[in-house]
Order: structure tokens, then sequence, then C-alpha cells
């Protein structure tokens, strides 16, 4: 990359910067929250069996497949009043979205509770239970994405140049880190782990936290002054062509080789990194056999490792300029640094190894965005139209699947090595279970050794076909710049 494009002017102040990374900070604090205790709530606290639990995310996983293409397609294909009458685009949409998906969080954790309470009455209820479980999570999720997809779609268009682009994420996955830091220390401490309404009570302390961090995010997720009249520049030129319909664009994206490569290896991290988060309550509970205020330890060692690297992969990602090579490097680290947690023993040494860990995700979490950026200026300088809510839809439905991927093998596993549901102690479990070791191991399949297979797997995809060198994204912003777009 020539020293020319780096010297780009920034359009966006400092504080601007800073303020859309705490976008970071409120979505990762909602994220986390939601990874460390909705299965485990469902299956180990109201004691829904395996196997329902299972089915509920695979029809949400069904329902997913369509709802954040959908989503996206409909935020580009779709005008709002606001956006004819003051030419803003996003924000609204970013205000409601916020708003509900709060709303439908809060809402998984209310089971009526007399539905139950012992397993004779989960039993009588469990299908009253499958359905308010399966509704909810469909709710969360149509929400999420009408945020996510808005607040990731304005960064393109806000933050143009290499380096500003580099900052602004920098900031995102330190607030990001942060995020988690804070969703694994706060809401665990409002949670005794056998008891359903502290739960309610930690879910209404993440939605009053929620609301002060997105109202601290306004500044950076506005669309400014510069941002509208961009867009107002594209329609003049008539950049913002036509739609495609829902299935012709659907085909377009997932036919993109570079896009899919780069949404696998997105997926690849999500489900490393929230694999952990998501088997944080069985690693306490079942394995180290502590409380719930373990988490805060074990996690923010992990946390801990990502907050320190994040200003060295900022700093190497401008000395190296070569977003590819930076992909490649932290999803090494991460590979490697999950083999020792495979055999971690006791709390302190599953925190040291997570610090190391952490490290690894602290680079993929920081290249994720500048890598897919990348590829949507590569796809915007081929096509000369800009549509990147359409993408953000379909990598939004990668890192949602990841979730439901996470669900589906901690499920299978349980299944097969004699996990019972409802216990919900080491010694409960002890007292139940066929053979304890054989369930133990379980809990350290889906909480290490699955997803490292799976990191490496993608990794390797990744550097085989991820072809986006220096050269190929100078010469795309060189055709944007042509462009005006």
């Amino acid at each position: 990359m020539t020293e020319s494009v780096e010297k780009e002017v920034y359009n966006n102040s400092l504080g601007v910067r800073v303020s859309y990374g705490t976008r970071e900070l409120f979505g990762q604090w909602i994220f986390a929250a939601f990874g460390f205790t909705v299965f485990f709530f469902y299956e180990v606290v109201i004691g829904l069996p395996v196997v329902l639990a299972m089915t509920a995310w695979i029809l949400y996983s069904i329902w997913n497949a369509f709802n954040d293409p959908i989503v996206g397609w409909i935020m580009e294909r779709v005008h709002m009043p606001w956006e004819k009458k003051r030419g803003v685009r996003r924000f609204p949409w970013m205000v409601i979205g916020a708003a509900t998906w709060l709303g439908s969080y809060f809402l998984i954790y209310l089971v009526p509770s007399g539905w139950y309470g012992n397993p004779a009455t989960v039993e009588a209820n469990q299908w009253l239970i499958f359905f308010w479980y399966l509704g909810t999570l469909c709710l969360y999720d149509f929400f999420v994405g009408i945020w996510d997809i808005n607040v990731l779609s304005l960064f393109p268009d806000k933050f143009r140049g290499l380096n500003e682009r580099r900052s602004a994420q920098g900031f995102g996955t330190l607030f990001g880190i942060i995020g988690l830091a804070l969703a694994a220390i706060i809401p665990p401490m409002f949670i005794t782990t056998e008891v359903a309404p502290t739960y309610i009570t930690a879910a209404l302390v993440t939605v009053g936290v929620g609301i002060i961090l997105f109202i601290i995010s306004i500044p950076g997720v506005r669309e400014s002054q510069h941002v509208l009249d961009y867009y107002k520049e594209r329609k003049e030129r008539g950049l913002d062509t036509k739609i495609e319909s829902f299935f012709k664009s659907a085909k377009t994206a997932l036919s993109n080789k570079l896009f899919v490569v780069k949404a696998l290896f997105f997926f690849g991290y999500q489900v490393s990194a929230v694999m952990i988060q998501t088997s944080a309550f069985y690693i306490v509970t079942f394995l180290i056999d502590a409380d719930a205020g373990s988490i805060s330890l074990l996690l923010g060692a992990m946390l801990l490792g990502s907050l320190i690297s994040v200003p060295l992969w900022t700093h190497f990602s401008k000395k190296v300029n070569d977003n590819r090579k930076m992909g490649l490097i932290a999803g090494v680290i991460s590979v490697i640094t999950f083999i020792p947690l495979i055999f971690a023993e006791g709390l302190i040494m599953w925190m040291i190894f997570l610090v190391f860990f952490g490290v690894g995700v602290g680079g993929q979490w920081f290249i994720d965005v500048p890598l897919l950026t990348d590829v949507l200026d590569d796809i915007a300088a081929k096509t000369k139209k800009r549509q990147q809510s359409i993408y953000y839809g379909y990598q939004a439905f990668f890192a949602r699947f990841s979730g439901t991927f996470i669900a589906i093998t901690i499920s299978v596993t349980h299944l097969l090595t004699g996990f019972i549901e409802g216990s919900s102690t080491l010694a409960e479990l002890t007292l139940l279970s066929p053979n304890i070791e054989l369930a133990l191991l379980g809990i350290r399949i889906h909480s290490a050794i699955v997803p490292s297979i799976f990191a490496l797997l993608l990794l390797i995809v990744f550097w085989k076909f991820y072809d986006l060198t220096p050269d190929k994204v100078k010469i795309n912003k060189e055709k944007l710049k042509e462009l005006g777009i």
C-alpha cells in the first residue's frame, strides 16, 4: 500500500471514532450475557429436556437462515419517510432495533413460574416451555438483526480511509472486550446457579445498563453530515441502483468466493470464542466445582489477554499493512492456544491458559471488520455499487448460526456422554449420571476439542482461498475513488 493512501484525511474526530467503538461495548454486553446463560438456563435451571432444547435451536437456526439476510435485503430495498425527508438512512433503524432487542432479551427469561419448579411440573409443561423458548429466541434474532446490520453497514460509508477504519475498529475491539468483561462480572453477581428468578434479575440489570451504553454510542453511530452528503451525492449521480429480488441478491452474495471464505473464517472465530463463553457455566459448575461468581475470573482472564493484545494488534496492523496476513497470524495463535484448554485442571490453570487464548481472540476480533470491509470494497469496485447491508445480513447469519452450531454441539455431546439435565451441581451430576467421567469429558469436548478442530479447518480454508493482498486492496481503493463510491 502506498504512502498516499495512508495519508488520507480523517473524516471523523477522535471522539466520534471512540464513540463508534462503544457500539461494541453495547453489543457485546448483550451478546455475552445471552451466550453465558440462555442455554444453561433452559437446560440446567428450568430443566427442559436437552432434546427439546436442541430442537428449539435447530428450528431457530432455520429461522435465522432467512431472517438476517431478509433484514439486510429490506434495509437496502425499503426507503422510509425519514430518509426521503431528511436524508437519514440508518440511525432511526438502529434506535428501533436497539430498543426492541433489549426488550426481547429480557422476555427470554420470563418463563411463567408455574411451568417449572420440579421435574413433574416441567414434564407437564415442557411443550409450553419449548414454544416460549423458541418464540423468544426468534424475536431476539429478528430485532438484533435490525440493530447489527445497520450499525455495521454504516462503517464503510462513515469511515473511508484505511487508518481511520483501523482506528475506529481498534476502539471497537477494546470496548467490546470491556463489554464482555462486564457481562462476565456484573450479571453473575445477581445469579444463584439453581434459582431461576435470579436470572430474571440479572437480565433486568443487563437491559438497564444496555440502555445507558446505547446512549453513549449515539454520537458514533449517528449519520454525520459528511455521510448525509455522501448519500445525497450517490443519489444524484444515480449510484444507488435498484436492488435485485431477494433470491437474486442471495445468489449474488453467496456466489462471491471471497465473501463466503471471509464469512466462514468469521464463523470459525465465532465458534471458537463463543463456545468458551457458552460453556463457561458448565466449566465452572462441573469441571472446577465452583460457584457462578467464578465465571468472572475465568472469562476475565481471557479478556485480559485480549485487552493487553489489542494495542499490539493495532500497532502491527499499521506496520504490516496486510489484513490477510494479520488474519492468518491471529487464527494460528487461536488454534495453538486452544490445545492447553483441553487438559486444564483447576481455576488457576484455566485462568493462565485463557490469558494466552485471549491474545488470539483479540486479534481475530480486531481484524474482522477490516477484512470484511476489504471484501465489500472489492465487490463495490467490481459491481460499481454499494449494497453492504445485504452482505452484512449474510455475515450476521453466520454469526448467529455459530450459536446454533454451539447449542447443537453441546446438546449432542450431553446426550452421548450421559449429562443429566436439571443437575445444577457437580454432586448432583455425580449422583445422577451413569458415568461421571464420561459426562465431564463431554464438557471438555464441547468447550475446547470441537471448536479447536473447527477453527483449524476454517483457518486452512481462509489461507487457501482468501487472496486480497495489499496490492489488490490498493487497486480497489483507487477504483472506488474514481467511481465516487
